[in-house]
């Protein structure tokens, strides 16, 4: 008695044991879910762009120290638009909306127009005020403070757009967990109290920006898609499986074990504390779509039995026998693809592979166990033209590959020629904005931003000096200005700020020079003197109390990480170039996910040569044979050289979600190949002649390989509906891969089988 044959045997004369164990299994699991005692969701939903890189990675290092020095820079800017700012009842709504911001749960402070100072020299002595001390009574005072407003270069490009149509409102929220932000949809609130500010002034419109409110609605996309992909996914297997295997009982049989195997993987992340982030959102439905396959091939080998007084029970067991092997093998080829991604050098991706294998596991449990189970008491379909009609097609495919071998291996061979001059073409980028649709809203108020305000991306650059109080001495404040000169004239560069303009607005305040001026005094004792005197809390976050460290804020109009890799390379190039006692560094979110994005295509390679590694190996010890093991894994490159073919073909970037398919087609592919193969020697052992043998296994399997490669496309289609750009890239070009690898495993395995293999 083979292992197989053991296994399915105690299986089904065990049945209430297994029965009873899996019920258990699936409460705990349920536990790992939803919290029983306490009432609560275990599982959450991060949509953090933070975490894409690794805790101990320098840029992230440096980005918490700039946290730690100057606070948080994750703010929502709230813009209020329209021709009429300027008067009175404009300038009212201005004041009314701060207020309002401020009052909203969460919120830790609002800066704008009614919190900034001004500083303008009265008689002999420097006033410093707020812009909105003075009650606006007419329109000659709302002109005047337009003006004051723009002709100041504190503010003007930052509280105020410079053509005097907009102002900025940049509203920071107290330190909370991103769950937290998004159960409560704070950011949405701020835009509800803003439109009621502005309700009696419908010529004024408000728009929203900033990370917050971008990660929260990803946060918003990932569960409302995630709420609808699931159902649609179970329903479209389905109807697939009832329409292959013509019985309801039987096409439902899959679902119920997949369903399971979701169960077990999600408990299985909420009981270790890992929350569904950008990219493990792909697990349910990809858990889905591939335990479908596995259960699939159990289905269809109960309906291929014969035996004319057999019980269900006894069709159950020989069947389990005959697909236990292969569908273990093909569920660890599938495995090792997911487990080369743990050699990423992201925990996102890190965190898929780990998940991504624990379902796999748990989906071939649940159709080693679950559905033969189910199928012990159901009845055995009876054959129908729709049968015929399908082994008459296999059939005829049989003899078409027999007699075609050497156009279908020649055409392989050109087809992957093009694939790989199309791949020269890839490039790497994470989408943050650019990952919603041009019509959405969020998108067109990035657009507007930036046209206003000269950039909605905004990050950092920190100087470090050796001594404190360091940035006191001119000739250094000097070289900031220039630096800021320099930053401002690269073209994804809108605008920047540093303590160098303050510095320079209350030297002409002060009246320092005769007549005052704005620039930066000669004297270091001066400068001293105007940073003591000018302290605020404007100030705090660009100079720390030491004049040791200087931020520069820098907004831009650049959001693919493909622009800020350059011009991060251009930045830490001058950087270079400043005089000794002073280092610099470019940081914040747009410059993490530019070093994230080196990691992906760093990590890319390295996990397909280990995909590739281990599943060859898999397959050498299966046929005991080194060449035998590299045929079979060759017609399974073909299809990851399409991906990547495709990639390059349609423009499409490599990134956070699509990075993930390359490891993901070479162990999924592999399966249909296994499969055919085992198929495939056991009809030469049979003693019958190739042809006859390929015919044999192409008919056995091709209802199960052609039900599951569309119930992968389905699944995969459904992702490719998401709002979200790069997880639709990920759903639509995987289910085009995936058809091709169906294609090949059709047509170019089989001329390769006939070619290469024999019954040895």
């Amino acid at each position: 008695m083979t292992g197989s044959e053991a296994f399915a045997k105690r299986v089904i004369e065990s049945r209430r044991l297994v029965a009873t164990v899996l019920f258990v299994v699936t409460l705990v699991a349920l536990a790992g879910i939803y919290d029983p005692i306490q009432g609560v969701p275990r599982i959450r939903i991060d949509p953090s762009l933070n975490e894409m890189l690794p805790a101990d990675d320098p840029a992230r290092l440096f980005y918490e120290e700039l946290l730690d020095r100057f606070g948080s820079d994750d703010v929502v800017l709230v813009a209020l638009i329209g021709d009429d700012l300027f008067t009175k009842s404009g300038l009212a709504v201005v004041e009314e909306m701060a207020r309002g911001l401020s009052r909203v749960e969460g919120v830790h402070h609002v800066e704008g127009l009614t919190t900034a100072v001004r500083m303008r020299r009265v008689d002999d002595d420097i006033e410093i005020s707020g812009f909105f001390d003075d009650p606006i009574e007419s329109q000659e005072m709302a002109n005047t403070l337009r003006e004051e407003l723009l002709s100041d270069p504190l503010r003007a490009g930052t509280f105020v757009s410079k053509d005097g149509r907009a102002t900025a409102m940049l509203v920071t929220f107290e330190r909370m967990p991103e769950d937290v932000f998004l159960a409560g949809n704070l950011d949405l609130r701020l835009l509800e109290v803003a439109r009621e500010s502005a309700l009696d002034q419908p010529q004024l419109r408000v728009i929203l920006a900033g990370t917050p409110h971008v990660k929260a609605e990803v946060g918003r996309l990932l569960t409302g898609e995630l709420v609808m992909m699931i159902p649609v996914v179970v329903g479209l297997m389905g109807a697939l499986g009832c329409a292959f295997f013509r019985s309801v009982r039987l096409g439902m049989a899959p679902l119920a074990a997949v369903g399971l195997g979701l169960v077990w993987t999600i408990g299985t992340m909420g009981w270790v504390g890992h929350d569904l982030n950008i990219v493990t959102t792909l697990i349910p439905p990809l858990v889905l779509a591939l335990g479908f396959a596995y259960s699939a091939h159990v289905v269809s080998g109960f309906a291929a039995e014969h035996g004319e007084d057999d019980t269900a029970l006894e069709r159950s067991r020989r069947a389990l026998a005959h697909v236990a092997f292969p569908v273990t093998f093909t569920a660890l080829t599938t495995a090792a693809g997911f487990l080369s991604l743990t050699s990423n050098g992201l925990e996102v991706i890190r965190g898929f592979g780990i998940f991504a294998v624990i379902s796999t596991a748990a989906t071939l449990l649940a159709a080693l166990t679950v559905v033969p189970l189910l199928l012990s008491g159901a009845e055995k379909p009876t054959s129908t033209a729709t049968t015929d009609w399908l082994d008459r097609q296999f059939t005829r495919l049989a003899a078409f590959d027999a007699r075609h071998v050497g156009s279908l291996l020649a055409l392989g061979g050109v087809a992957s020629v093009f694939a790989i001059a199309a791949a020269t073409r890839i490039e790497v980028n994470l989408p943050v904005i650019e990952n919603f649709g041009e019509e959405t809203a969020i998108r067109q108020a990035y657009q507007e931003v930036d046209a206003l305000f000269g950039g909605a991306n905004q990050f950092y650059v920190m100087l470090q000096a050796e001594e404190k109080g360091a940035f006191e001495r001119p000739e250094w404040l000097r070289e900031v200005q220039a630096l800021q000169a320099w930053l401002e004239m690269q073209p994804e560069i809108g605008d920047t700020t540093s303590v160098v303009e303050y510095i320079e607005v209350l030297n002409e305040g002060m009246g320092v020079d005769d007549p005052p001026a704005r620039r930066i005094p000669n004297s270091r004792r001066l400068v001293a003197q105007l940073l003591l005197f000018g302290a605020n809390e404007e100030l705090d976050v660009l100079l720390d109390r030491a004049h040791q460290v200087i931020t520069i804020m820098v907004r831009s109009t650049a959001t693919e990480t493909q622009e800020f890799d350059d011009l991060a390379s251009r930045i830490d190039k001058r950087l270079g170039a400043l005089p000794n006692g002073i280092t610099g560094h470019a940081t914040g979110n747009a410059i993490l996910l530019t070093r994230a994005a080196d990691r992906i295509a760093r990590g890319q390679a390295l996990s397909l040569v280990l995909a590739a590694a281990m599943i060859g190996l898999l397959l050498v010890g299966y046929f005991r044979s080194l060449r035998l093991g590299l045929f079979a894994l060759l017609p399974n490159l073909l299809p990851l050289l399409f991906y990547f073919g495709l990639l390059g073909a349609t423009g499409t970037t490599i990134n956070n979600a699509t990075a993930l398919m390359g490891s993901i087609v070479l162990g999924v592919a592999v399966d249909d190949t296994l499969h055919l193969l085992v198929e495939y020697r056991r009809a030469l052992r049979a003693k019958m002649q190739r042809e006859e043998a390929l015919r044999v296994a192409l008919v056995r399997v091709g209802r199960a390989i052609t039900c599951t490669t569309m119930a992968v496309c389905l699944g995969l289609l459904v992702v490719g509906t998401s709002g979200l750009q790069n997880q639709a890239e990920f759903g639509l070009l995987g289910a085009a891969t995936l058809a091709l690898a169906w294609l090949v495993d059709v047509t170019i395995t089989p001329a390769l089988c006939l070619k290469l293999i024999d019954a040895d």
